[in-house]
């Protein structure tokens, strides 16, 4: 009995050493096409590690960067916003999505006034959901602590800060506790997705000889209402509604 327990436990290990090896010779292959400017290979070698079930960010931005280097934006823009999933915040991300971003033809207006709706977004995805779950819990034994002071203190000087302190920290759990949410409620419920193909028209229903809305370009982003594996409900920033066909954009 032990000894078939050992034969089985053996035969994992070499399971996964050897997909560990794949992987990393994957890589390895990704990386030198990379490096030798065979960008279509480079981007081919990348989505087989997708294949294989790894994800990272750093795979993610470096497949971007190869469809972004053979002018496939949309597809480069899907896998920086892929990355920037896995790591906010990041510069380099950030950075490269911008540079993509100002080549889509699309340039559509926001229904929202520019510079509240670029104060919200930049508020809620200041911090990831975890990041605003700790400011909370510290703001909180902050304000305790400070209302604690108040109380036992016997100088007017140690009341007056612990007043303060915890008034201000009360404020701070309060603002942290609303932009959580709302950063824990965009990533559950608000998915977007990004135009990968290089033009698309989009129709009334979701049906192929419905009347077509308007057309979209590559790289555009836009907001998902509805999904299926044919056909998915869109809506633009302007607050259009449409439908397209899934295989033309990639969700996340």
């Amino acid at each position: 009995m032990n000894r078939i327990k050992y034969i089985l436990l053996l035969s994992v290990s070499f399971f996964i050493s050897g997909k560990l090896f794949s992987d990393n010779n994957l890589q390895t292959k990704a990386e030198k096409l990379y490096a030798q400017k065979n960008y279509k290979e480079a981007a081919a070698a990348y989505e087989a590690i997708l294949k294989e079930g790894y994800t990272s960010y750093k795979l993610y931005y470096n497949l971007g960067n190869a469809y972004y280097k053979t002018k496939e934006l949309g597809k480069a823009i899907y896998n920086y916003e892929l990355a920037n999933e896995l790591q906010p915040n990041n510069d380099d991300i950030i950075t490269n999505l911008k540079i993509a971003n100002d080549k889509t033809v699309d340039k559509i207006d926001s229904k929202e006034n520019f510079f509240m709706s670029a104060i919200k977004s930049g508020l809620v995805n200041g911090l990831t959901t975890a990041g605003w779950a700790w400011t909370s819990i510290i703001s909180l034994t902050v304000a305790f602590m400070g209302i604690f002071t108040f109380f036992i203190s016997g100088t007017i000087f140690l009341k007056r800060i612990g007043f303060f302190a915890g008034g201000l920290s009360f404020i701070v759990f309060a603002a942290s506790m609303v932009l959580g949410y709302s950063a824990l409620n965009d990533k559950q419920h608000i998915k977007f997705a990004v135009i990968i193909t290089h033009e698309v028209r989009t129709h009334e229903d979701p049906i192929a000889e419905s009347a077509s809305k308007f057309t979209l370009h590559e790289g555009t982003r836009v907001k998902v209402i509805e999904t299926n594996p044919e056909w998915t409900n869109i809506k633009l920033e302007n607050g259009n509604e449409a439908w397209l066909r899934t295989e033309d954009i990639g969700l996340f």
